[in-house]
């Protein structure tokens, strides 16, 4: 069976919470981190026999996935479960090896965000 890497970095998260903290909005930037907490957790129960978590923790999900037709909806439904508990966006690169999931995610933060690049 072949796999894809997938990665994933939540967007603006950094500078999301640097700005409510500079604005003493403490209790919401706690809030947000609490939420992305959530949202990690969540996605480590979707991904329970799906594939292997490799990271998981701050807003950053390193996963091997099976290559299958599944494989899409899967990585959209992470983004969902993300967007849904955080508010924010999530981007994602896609490869047959890290380095290439790597930088699929760059390609997918140059162009916008929000989105998911796959190696060709």
């Amino acid at each position: 069976m072949k796999y894809q890497f997938a990665f994933f970095d939540g967007d603006n998260v950094g500078n999301t919470l640097e700005i409510l903290l500079l604005d003493n909005n403490v209790r919401q930037a706690q809030n947000l981190s609490e939420n992305i907490n959530r949202a990690i957790i969540e996605i480590k129960e979707k991904l329970q026999n799906k594939g292997d978590i490799i990271i998981a923790g701050g807003d950053d999900i390193l996963v091997r996935l099976k290559n299958d037709d599944d494989l899409v909806k899967i990585l959209e439904d992470i983004r969902q479960i993300f967007a849904n508990t955080t508010g924010l966006t999530i981007s994602c690169g896609v490869g047959k090896d890290i380095q290439t999931a790597i930088y699929q995610l760059s390609i997918a933060k140059l162009y916008g965000k929000n989105q998911i690049k796959f190696s060709k």
